[in-house]
């Protein structure tokens, strides 16, 4: 078999650290679809909050009261008795009050009952992503130790100038990777020297939850099919007795 020329070294580094790379984006793509996951976890108090159960029964009541003066008005005309009116606007605003306040006390009950099924399906989710995260992240590493030993020609510190490596051997400017390296080596030093203000380190950027869902897709979804399939078995159980 024919020695590896110099050129096929540095090429052949380059095809291993992007794999390299490769891995590193795996769990960091994992990591971002644990924190969007997150963002579906709520507690009961934000449940409450959304719900706003207090405005909910108020506009009941409203309803009620129109509806009671409506019909007050018609008493009265048909009676003559404001009394009559006056009773039937104070029952009808409390009968709408009453029954506003137990249906959306209902709804508000169901909608935690929801958001308790979502949370608990967002946690499984998470779970096994934690188990992948593991799994990656200790796939990465075993494949970084490798690394170190496939690549003899420079330290791991260099990975991301792999390129500008090749490039200096394309160029001639070196004959050997070794060579390139310390050729490297000196325009990095040379740069750093020369330079008066050092570039400021880049910001980690926010998760986008839009594009993440267009990535990781909508895990309410799911959970909620799951959860009609669940109430439709145990209807079809107590029928069927």
């Amino acid at each position: 078999m024919a020695e590896m020329t110099e050129l096929e070294r540095v090429r052949q580094a380059q095809d291993y650290i992007q794999r390299y790379y490769q891995f590193e984006e795996a769990v960091t793509v994992n990591q971002q679809n644990k924190e969007y996951l997150q963002g579906y976890i709520r507690n009961q108090y934000d449940v409450e909050k959304e719900f706003d159960l207090k405005k909910k029964v108020t506009v009941a009541a409203g309803f009620g009261a129109g509806a009671g003066l409506v019909v007050g008005l018609i008493v009265w005309a048909a009676s003559g008795s404001w009394i009559a009116a006056l009773i039937t606007l104070v029952v009808l605003a409390a009968a709408g009050a009453a029954v506003g306040a137990f249906v959306q006390r209902y709804r508000l009950s169901e909608a935690i009952e929801t958001q308790r099924d979502i949370n608990n399906g967002i946690k499984e989710q998470i779970e096994g992503l934690e188990l992948r995260d593991k799994q990656l992240i200790r796939q990465r590493d075993d494949y970084y130790r490798g690394l170190e030993k496939r690549i003899d020609f420079m330290s791991m510190d260099y990975m991301d100038s792999i390129d500008k490596i090749a490039e200096i051997m394309q160029n001639g400017e070196a004959e050997t990777c070794e060579d390139a390296v310390a050729v490297f080596e000196q325009k990095s030093l040379l740069q750093e020297m020369t330079s008066l203000i050092s570039a400021p380190a880049p910001e980690p950027k926010p998760l986008d939850r839009e594009k993440a869902k267009e990535m990781f897709g909508d895990p309410v979804a799911q959970i909620k099919e799951n959860r009609r399939k669940r109430r439709r078995k145990k209807s079809d159980e107590l029928f069927s007795i």
